[in-house]
């Protein structure tokens, strides 16, 4: 059963449901959701794919960027090929897709961007009684704004940690992204019973991420 405004502050308020932010700002609570914010700006992340194919030319592998998604192992490949975007006083200064331009990042149609959420959301990973689901914000869908592609799920038990967002742009629009814009929200419902055994003991490449490469304390 999905949880209403006063179930979720009930559950956040007995520690049910962690849903904590470095802003000093309490969560926005909506009648059955609760809003997600863009980190700071540092956090945005693209992928290198010039070196990623410069990398697979040594490698004799040709020029396309092809990944093996049934078995690369992503935290690897991040630590690789992930950087920020190139920053650039005027966006007539580039042609990437996505960019930075003073305390924001510019993205173009058919730009994608990984950011992660000012939130840490998540259960304990003892006793879980509840699971989350990531969604985007409808009237900012309506320009083409993509957001959390896919796996919107964050399962009872994962602990509590920031969500990486996957960011794209499918509509005409250059989208202008900041710091503090909540462009994603999760709803909430209780679960029939609580898990066996955590995230963590499941494997969970997840658990534990501080940043969108997954890099842990």
């Amino acid at each position: 059963m999905f949880q209403s405004d006063r179930d979720l502050r009930w559950a956040i308020a007995h520690g049910h449901l962690i849903v904590e932010s470095t802003s000093t700002k309490p969560p926005v609570i909506g009648p059955t959701s609760i809003d997600l914010h863009l980190d700071k700006i540092e956090e945005a992340k693209v992928w290198d794919i010039p070196k990623f194919k410069e990398q697979n030319k040594e490698l004799g592998h040709g020029d396309v960027p092809e990944l093996a998604i049934g078995t690369f192992n992503y935290k690897a490949v991040a630590g690789k090929f992930q950087k920020p975007p190139q920053t650039v006083l005027r966006s007539e200064d580039t042609l990437d897709l996505v960019f930075r331009r003073g305390n924001e990042i510019i993205v173009r149609p058919q730009g994608f961007v990984l950011w992660q959420t000012k939130e840490r959301v998540g259960t304990p990973e003892e006793g879980a009684q509840y699971i989350c689901f990531v969604d985007g914000k409808s009237m900012k869908a309506r320009t083409g704004l993509v957001v959390h592609m896919t796996a919107p799920t964050i399962h009872a038990a994962w602990g509590a940690w920031p969500v990486t967002l996957e960011i794209a742009n499918f509509g005409p629009f250059h989208l202008v992204l900041k710091e503090d814009d909540a462009i994603a929200q999760i709803t909430v419902a209780r679960i029939s019973s609580v898990p066996e055994q955590s995230m963590r003991e499941a494997g969970s490449g997840t658990v534990g991420q501080q940043h969108v490469g997954l890099q842990e304390k």
